[in-house]
This record gives structure tokens, C-alpha cells and sequence, in this order.
């Protein structure tokens, strides 16, 4: 399965015909947040493909031309707190879970405790359990818009990760965690690292992402 993932930065290049071509054999977006809702509804356009996705703490709800207000962008799959199985047309099978959030930012997205991500985590165990019994594995892809503890993160209280996000990949493995909010900019090293049998892999702009065997 091929993955764009997609956060914290518009890439121009996508917006592009040569990047639009570039990436239509994805098989599905992946959004860590932080991004204008048109661009990512414009992606799901273009490409045709699914959307999962979470909010991050410089989301703001979108003022169409008619007059409506949408807190998230259309087309997609909102992956806060829930747990998606995504099939491709060529029949493989991805288990994707997502949490959003952050520590106290400015923002709506931001403020949520240690203990706050434990209970929506907690509400996600019958299926990621259930997944286990069916499929063999709890999930695949974990996505969230901050880091987990001890990886990525910045020194300053907005950009610390969640020792419950790290807790998570222990606990259930995933093949891959996707992230955003932490950027190369800021002076933090954020080169793909390991934690267990995951990847961790920090997204800022665009990254295409191939995955054979949706267990690793």
C-alpha cells in the first residue's frame, strides 16, 4: 500500500501537474495536521483516493463561500480517537489509529493532558483488541499530530511528546507512527527513528510512504 503523508506545511510541488502525477498511485492520504483544509480537500480530489486524518493546534473551523462553517476538511476520514481499516483496490489491508492533540499551545487543538490521551485511548481498546483476534495485529499505522515522549520533541512545553503515545507503540506495535507539529526548523533532530519494532517518522511538508507487508 502507498501512503502521502501529508502535515505542517503546503507542499507546492503537489499542487503542481508533475507533482499531481507523481502521486497518483497513492492509495491513500495521511494527514498529521496543521494543514488548510482546501489543500488536503484538493489532494482527495486529485488523487481519488482516501483520507485519514487529525487536526492540529493551528487548525482553525473554514468559512466556505456559501456561508458554512466546517471544523474539519471534507472528503476524509476524521481518525481522532477511532480506529479505521482501510482497504485498496488491490485488496491489501491497513489498520490505522489516530489521536490529535497536543500540550498547552495556542490553539484548539492544543491543552490535552497525559490522562486525557489515557482515556481516549482507553475508549479505543475493544477495537484495537478486536483487531487483534481478526486480523492478527491491533494496528498497522498510528497517527497523531504530536510526538511520543523522548522522540522528536522540543524543549519548550508546546512541542514535549506523550509518554501515553509511547506507552501505545510498546503496547500494540504498529508498524509505523506518523507525526507532525515538531519541525526540522526548530532545531530538533528529526531523522526517522525506532521505538520497539516501530518507525517513527516526522512529517513536515510531504513523504511517500511504501508499505508491503502491512504488518511491518
Amino acid at each position: 500500500m502507498k501512503i502521502l503523508a501529508v502535515s505542517d506545511r503546503v507542499d507546492p510541488y503537489l499542487e503542481t501537474e508533475m507533482g499531481t502525477e507523481a502521486a497518483r498511485d497513492a492509495d491513500l492520504i495521511v494527514s498529521c495536521g496543521d494543514l488548510p483544509f482546501e489543500y488536503l480537500e484538493r489532494l482527495v480530489t486529485l488523487l481519488n483516493v482516501p483520507m485519514l486524518f487529525v487536526l492540529g493546534n493551528h487548525d482553525r473551523p473554514l468559512l466556505r463561500h456559501t456561508g458554512r462553517v466546517s471544523a474539519k476538511p471534507e472528503g476524509g476520514i476524521d481518525l481522532d480517537g477511532r480506529v479505521q481499516v482501510v482497504r485498496c483496490n488491490r485488496g491489501d489491508v491497513l489498520i490505522a489509529a489516530g489521536l490529535q492533540g497536543t500540550h498547552m499551545c495556542e490553539g484548539p487543538g492544543s491543552g490535552i493532558t497525559e490522562l486525557g490521551m489515557a482515556r481516549r485511548l482507553i475508549g479505543m481498546l475493544p477495537r484495537l483488541l478486536w483487531n487483534r483476534i481478526r486480523h492478527g495485529r491491533s494496528m498497522d499505522l498510528l497517527v497523531t499530530h504530536a510526538p511520543p515522549a523522548g522522540i522528536h520533541e522540543g524543549v519548550d512545553p508546546c512541542h514535549r511528546g506523550f509518554h501515553m503515545l509511547r506507552w501505545a507503540i510498546r503496547l500494540f506495535r504498529p508498524g509505523v507512527a506518523l507525526h507532525g507539529h515538531v519541525h526540522p526548523t526548530y532545531g530538533v533532530d528529526v531523522r526517522p527513528a525506532r521505538l520497539g519494532t516501530t518507525r517513527v517518522l516526522s512529517i513536515f511538508g510531504s513523504q511517500r510512504l511504501e508499505v508491503d507487508d502491512a504488518r511491518r
